[in-house]
């Protein structure tokens, strides 16, 4: 398919992709960011521009290690382009496309490792990368919808943000780096995430590909076809219910696996009803109404055009 043919998705067409909680969280962020942004100016001022010197030694130690980082997957592994994986260099130019997203975004195949995904971002330093083995386990051909999903949530991720206004996406993200800031301005981070699954799954347009290449992401693809659903609805109930559960998420950038996943059958569920109830007719072990009653219930159906099918092919056996 050729990229530059692509029709983008509308602005609302994506304002309705986003998970609901995430424009709440981001005024969150941004009542936090933008009174610490003006207190770090004025503590500057009174400070002679120590603080200043501080701020600037955080963030360019950040972006060091951002920049060695990605020399190092430079001289260490294979940059995906038109001359290496040149599949995945497409999907990912027709991801970007049908998403309106115009930034620079590398993606790096790695050897086998514990990282199956990974997305890094610092201001205008972007990658992704993905594991040889995850790569392997969805073949271009017979697997387009995997992949596209797996690009298609990192790109997703990076369109929330793009899709703020500039100057407080990067107040927020300026904050973010001040830990004592971060129980607030975290929460919106992994709302980012969740919408990015589900800006993936309304790009791949399959419900089955998307849930085959998560459970790929979260357990590799020899084990992918083991993972049950019942028992991530008992492991996510347990989470739930669990002080320490709340705690590991606290001070996390992303949702726990669980969540993101269940999360993603709830859009599923409120979304596309019609895919979803074909996809868990397959679980004999669980029914439909207990499935209904145990996914989040924070979606709620919209009587409106879901964006159309564009970069995948009919789902292959």
């Amino acid at each position: 398919m050729d990229s530059e043919n692509i029709t983008p998705f509308t602005k609302d067409q994506l304002q309705s992709l986003l998970h609901p909680k995430e424009s709440s969280r981001f005024a969150i962020a941004l009542l936090i960011a933008v009174p610490a942004a003006v207190i770090g100016v004025l503590a500057t001022f009174a400070t002679f521009g120590i603080l200043l010197l501080y701020i600037l030694l955080i963030v360019g130690s950040v972006w060091f290690a951002m920049q060695l980082m990605q020399a190092r997957l430079i001289g260490g592994s294979v940059r995906v382009s038109e001359d290496n994986f040149p599949e995945v260099y497409n999907i990912l130019n027709e991801v970007k496309n049908v998403l309106d997203y115009r930034e620079h975004v590398d993606v790096y195949i790695v050897g086998e490792g514990s990282i199956n995904a990974f997305l890094a971002k610092f201001f205008q330093t972007k990658f992704i990368i993905l594991n040889s083995d995850l790569v392997n386990s969805m073949n271009p051909t017979t697997q387009r919808a995997e992949m596209v999903w797996v690009i298609a949530r990192f790109v997703g991720a990076l369109k929330v943000k793009h899709m703020r206004l500039q100057l407080l996406a990067i107040i927020v993200s300026g904050i973010e780096k001040v830990k004592i800031f971060n129980l607030f301005i975290l929460p919106y981070e992994r709302a980012t995430q969740l919408s990015g699954d589900q800006i993936g799954l309304a790009v791949c347009n399959s419900l089955p590909d998307a849930i085959d290449a998560f459970d790929k992401l979260l357990v590799g693809k020899d084990l992918a076809s083991d993972v049950r659903l019942q028992g991530l609805l008992k492991q996510s109930y347990d989470l739930d219910r669990s002080f320490f559960g709340w705690f590991s998420r606290l001070l996390s950038t992303h949702p726990h696996m669980t969540e993101r996943y269940l999360n993603l059958l709830a859009f599923a569920h409120a979304r596309y009803y019609e895919d979803f109830e074909k996809y868990v007719q397959q679980y004999d072990q669980i029914t439909l109404t207990q499935i209904e009653y145990l996914i989040p219930r924070v979606h709620h159906p919209v009587a409106q055009e879901q964006p159309a099918p564009v970069l995948t092919k009919e789902r292959m056996s």
